[in-house]
């Protein structure tokens, strides 16, 4: 599954947005919402929960310090069903940690979609280097990735 591109959505009157439809094609119409990286909601497909599972499985459940990272993800993560308009709650507490008020901006992050409140997106984007450097740059490190598999 690979999931690209952006798109800019707005928030209804319900805390509902709706993916756009190639994101809604590949992932399905249940999801797993939780705190992402930068102050995001990651979205998964709802078929990822054997993965998740597992990198639990792996990371090991009872030192302090895993127990606590489990925790703290998933206490807040929900599980969402998209309804016949292919349209899903985000839940208050997510809201909030993602200063969501109204705009978003819906990102495919090749495996995940990340939801960002559009201020913190434009914010974000304002302080990246886009020169053809810093882009050479990324794609190295894409390249070295690629080359170690």
């Amino acid at each position: 599954m690979l999931l690209l591109g952006n798109f800019q959505h707005t928030l209804d009157d319900k805390n509902r947005i709706r993916l756009p439809a190639k994101f809604r094609e590949k992932l399905g119409s249940e999801y797993i919402l939780m705190p992402g990286t930068d102050g995001c909601i990651s979205l998964y497909s709802a078929a990822s929960e054997e993965i998740f599972i597992k990198a639990v499985m792996e990371l090991g459940e009872f030192s302090a310090d895993n127990a606590e990272t489990i925790r703290s993800l998933s206490e807040k993560a929900a599980m969402v069903d998209a309804d016949a308009q292919g349209r899903f709650m985000l839940p208050t507490e997510l809201l909030e940690l993602a200063q969501i008020d109204k705009d978003v901006r819906i990102i495919g992050v090749i495996n995940r979609v990340e939801i960002w409140s559009e201020e913190r997106y434009v914010a974000r984007r304002r302080a990246k280097d886009e020169s053809p450097a810093a882009y050479n740059a990324l794609n190295m490190k894409l390249h070295e990735a690629l080359h170690k598999q």
